[in-house]
């Protein structure tokens, strides 16, 4: 609970005790003056008179003190007129949780989250014009579902997909507005589809269209990360390798702001020297290695991963 919740609930409570006791002093003076004058109320004996008043004094109490509470609580008009659903709303979400924890536990996943679902590409050159590059997204979103249907539903078990009616409306308003046109006169872009969710058989298929810059990420030959390697009998270069490469994909992620399936999507193309030359010079070598990871050509996104060369130099 933090200091704007406690002083707001206080306010609250410390409100409706000043109205509680103004209503219950009002009723005592009041039930006091019946009493006092003998006064009576549709010609009822006055002690039956008093006692009406100081029942209908607790009761407005009563009123009082649930209108006040309604009017500065949020929490109590909905626990008021909206409990039961809000339990109906949470039983679905425990009944959905029951089966999500179902589905980690004993289900079969097929696609994990922010997982490429399409092996192709779709290139949108700098300045294509709005009415060209909806087409094309269009054609491509199509082909997009072709693929999974024929693929990612037929062996993995996922159910079949549909596109929605409004599919042209809706890509339109996400991809033909001017943020979009902006950024294709300033580069050119490339789009691909991932999995927004982890998707096990039997699931509906979920897939998001994403589209980002097209540019030069790393020069070939620019150097991407290093680890260094103290040289011993029990170094393992290809251990080292591992290692390097999840370096290179946090590196790449982090710093560049890729997607995790290219920025994690690293392969090592060539070795110098090789893994055998390596091995025995860690095992016979005194001091410490550096091994450093370049860019085996120009990345851009459009390539689809990071390709390595990967090279073992004495540390100076």
């Amino acid at each position: 609970m933090n200091w704007v919740d406690l002083v707001r609930g206080s306010g609250s409570v410390l409100l409706i005790m000043i109205v509680a006791g103004g209503i219950a002093y009002v009723g005592d003076r009041v039930g006091h003056q019946v009493g006092r004058r003998r006064l009576t109320l549709f010609g009822i004996r006055p002690r039956y008179t008093s006692t009406i008043v100081a029942i209908g004094t607790g009761m407005l109490i009563a009123l009082s003190v649930t209108l006040v509470a309604l009017l500065v609580s949020r929490e109590v008009r909905t626990a008021f007129f909206r409990m039961n659903q809000i339990t109906t709303r949470i039983a679905q979400l425990e009944a959905q949780q029951r089966d999500l924890e179902a589905k980690v536990n004993t289900g079969e996943l097929v696609v994990p989250v922010n997982a490429l679902m399409v092996p192709f590409f779709l290139p949108i050159k700098q300045g294509t014009p709005a009415d060209e590059r909806l087409s094309r997204i269009e054609q491509f979103y199509r082909e997009s579902v072709a693929y999974i249907n024929q693929n990612q539903v037929a062996r993995g078990g996922l159910k079949h997909y549909t596109p929605p009616p409004n599919i042209i409306t809706t890509l339109t308003n996400e991809f033909g507005g001017p943020q979009v046109t902006e950024a294709n006169l300033a580069s050119n872009l490339v789009m691909f589809v991932t999995a927004p969710q982890n998707l096990y058989r039997n699931d509906a298929v979920h897939f998001e269209l994403n589209l980002i810059p097209d540019v030069l990420l790393v020069k070939k030959g620019g150097e991407i990360a290093s680890i260094q390697i103290p040289g011993n009998a029990h170094a393992d270069p290809r251990l080292a390798i591992s290692e390097l490469q999840q370096y290179v994909a946090s590196t790449i992620q982090s710093q560049l702001k890729l997607p995790p399936f290219l920025a994690g999507n690293v392969q090592v193309v060539a070795l110098y020297p090789s893994i055998d030359v390596m091995q025995s010079e860690l095992a016979s070598g005194k001091g410490n290695y550096v091994m450093t990871a370049f860019a085996a050509e120009d990345i851009y996104p459009h390539v689809g991963g990071i390709p390595l060369v990967v090279t073992l130099t004495k540390a100076k």
